[in-house]
């Protein structure tokens, strides 16, 4: 009789044990298939066309990766239907993007960090040109630094990065703006170019391909930046949060085909279709094209990754022309996980 009851109060303990097992693997068994479930919930790329619309602030060589793209089908490749255009100004484009009528953008940096001062929802996720591009060009009786002083500089307008990067070259050389060098906001390119060539300025800044319109007009290449301004990124590509936050597989994909477009320009073999990419796109001649492709090609990064000093370069250059409201740091302002991998 005892034997019986040691034998049953065995049985029951060992059906006890064998169900708390079968539990804790139905719990794991579980737990796992919901972690799967949560991983393939993370859509690494769209899975449908996603219809998106793309600004960039000037029509120049520097947005060529995103007219490769467009070309070569990489937007395709990734399910991104892409609408290109080029908007005059990166406070036009800017607020475009702010609002939700473009998804991206690409130009200078100082208008994105001054907008993140002031409470803006935008990020800069990479660059397409990791040093600046610009050159000083004065009138052809400027022969040295100090024969500006008194004399008119050209920028497009307060606050924008030529005229930002134009008072620190200017402060680099010992003149002050304002007190000894007037400057002068002329607006866009063509109109520098001309307040140029008429002597209502005596320098201004130009990036390709019109540094060429510059050389044409008998003006002179005094200073090329890239040899003294060594941290910058010219054409910053910038997205608002709310992409980032509710179709990060978007944002990973146009980084995608944009580093494809990268690769595709800077191998040799490519040149010369890249060059007719350029000539179509910007409706320059070959000469142009290829001397400006010449010019910025070693600026272009791979997979577009950002010059993180160029950027605290920037916020530092923002900060002293007081354009910023409140206090920004590189964090606040870059997201650097959506480059490709």
């Amino acid at each position: 009789m005892k034997g019986k009851k040691v034998y049953t109060i065995f049985f029951i303990c060992l059906i006890t044990l064998m169900s708390v097992l079968a539990g804790c693997k139905g719990n794991e068994t579980t737990s796992s298939s919901t972690e799967n479930s949560n991983i393939s919930s993370k859509k690494e790329m769209p899975e449908k066309v996603e219809k998106i619309k793309v600004a960039t602030v000037s029509n120049t060589i520097t947005f060529l990766p995103f007219y490769v793209a467009q070309e070569k089908g990489f937007f395709k490749k990734y399910n991104l239907d892409v609408e290109l255009t080029s908007i005059e100004g990166g406070v036009v484009a800017l607020r475009g993007l702010q609002i939700g009528d473009l998804q991206f953008m690409a130009g200078l940096p100082e208008s994105i960090i001054t907008s993140v001062s002031e409470g803006s929802n935008i990020q800069i996720i990479g660059t397409l040109s990791d040093k600046t591009l610009y050159s000083v060009f004065v009138r052809p009786e400027i022969k040295k630094v100090e024969d500006l002083k008194g004399k008119a500089v050209a920028v497009l307008q307060p606050g924008n990065g030529v005229d930002i990067t134009m008072r620190w070259w200017l402060k680099q050389h010992g003149l002050k703006p304002d007190k000894d060098v007037r400057v002068v906001s002329a607006g866009g390119t063509p109109s520098r170019v001309a307040a140029l060539k008429n002597n209502q300025v005596q320098a201004t800044i130009l990036q390709p391909p019109n540094d060429l319109d510059g050389e044409k007009a008998g003006m002179k290449r005094f200073a090329v930046l890239s040899e003294e301004l060594t941290s910058y990124n010219h054409s910053v590509i910038s997205t608002n949060g709310d992409i980032i936050k509710k179709q990060p597989e978007v944002v990973r994909a146009f980084m995608a085909a944009t580093a494809d477009a990268i690769e595709f320009i800077k191998d040799p073999a490519n040149r010369e279709e890249a060059i007719e990419i350029g000539m179509k796109s910007f409706e320059t001649d070959k000469e142009t094209t290829s001397k400006s492709l010449d010019f910025v090609i070693d600026s272009i990064p791979s997979k577009g990754k950002l010059n993180v000093e160029g950027i605290e370069w920037a916020i530092e250059a923002v900060e002293e022309v007081g354009s910023i409201k409140n206090k920004v740091h590189v964090d606040d302002v870059i997201n650097e996980s959506f480059y490709a991998k």
